[in-house]
């Protein structure tokens, strides 16, 4: 039966819910993977708070599944330890420096690179942009004689 933009559905039973189940056990790799790879002991604690929770039919292993491996790597880039970090003791003596990839909108200029400098002990940031990437060097030259004048210090390490 159709009212308006909506489909009445006459439906049989009233309030009765019905629910399919299975006494089937599956594989703990498969109950794992549909449970959002949880550890065995929240399966298990799992079991003790909810009805029609899967079955397994074999005993976990150790092995860690390939989700579960992947979920947990991640990569330092950087040493974590103070001892092997490196700290500038002023500034220009120790600057990082990076490339940015081509811009897909260039700037009213033309350009679609830049060049960052960031001085490791104050807060200041030199930003060129560029044309070409080959414009890196030019560009460094330009920092080092800018920081120079600007500090009277010269440019130990960049990293």
């Amino acid at each position: 039966m159709r009212c308006g933009n909506v489909y009445k559905l006459k439906t049989v039973g009233g309030e009765v819910c019905h629910a399919a189940t299975t006494s089937r056990k599956e594989p703990w790799a498969v109950v794992h993977a549909r449970l959002g790879h949880i550890p065995y002991k929240r399966y298990e604690q799992l079991l003790t708070m909810a009805d029609r929770v899967p079955r397994i039919a074999d005993a976990p292993s150790d092995h860690v599944c390939a989700g579960c491996c992947m979920g947990k790597m991640r990569e330092d880039n950087f040493s974590r330890s103070p001892e092997k970090t490196v700290k500038s003791a002023g500034v220009l003596d120790l600057v990082h420096s990076d490339v940015m990839n081509p811009m897909q909108t260039k700037t009213p200029g033309g350009c679609t690179y830049a060049v960052t400098f960031i001085d490791d002990f104050s807060p200041h940031v030199t930003v060129y942009f560029m044309k070409k990437k080959s414009e890196v060097l030019e560009k460094f030259k330009m920092f080092k004689a800018d920081m120079a004048n600007a500090t009277g210090r010269k440019n130990k390490r960049i990293r």
